[in-house]
């Protein structure tokens, strides 16, 4: 997938029905996120999971977006990070 939101919202969609999937993005999100779609995520990203009727939900710490996620969301530019060739998020 070439938008980094699309990859993350089939990630959640698949953790719905997948309760090992959905235990290991709940205990460790960077790292799930990175395992599962080959994500980087920027160091200084703290991501937070959380769980509702069963659904993941994923967020930053202090509810505070990155700016390099508000640019990238906003079209501003595709990837984040210094590699040009890894999939950044």
């Amino acid at each position: 997938m070439s938008n980094p939101q699309s990859a993350i919202d089939a990630l959640i969609a698949r953790a719905a029905d997948d309760a090992d999937l959905r235990a290991r993005l709940l205990d460790d999100p960077r790292g799930t996120i990175q395992a599962e779609t080959g994500m980087t995520i920027p160091a200084d990203w703290t991501i937070v999971a959380s769980e509702s009727a069963g659904s993941v939900e994923l967020g930053f710490a202090n509810g505070e977006l990155p700016e390099e996620y508000l640019e990238m969301v906003s079209g501003g530019q595709q990837q984040c990070g210094q590699s040009d060739d890894a999939k950044d998020w």
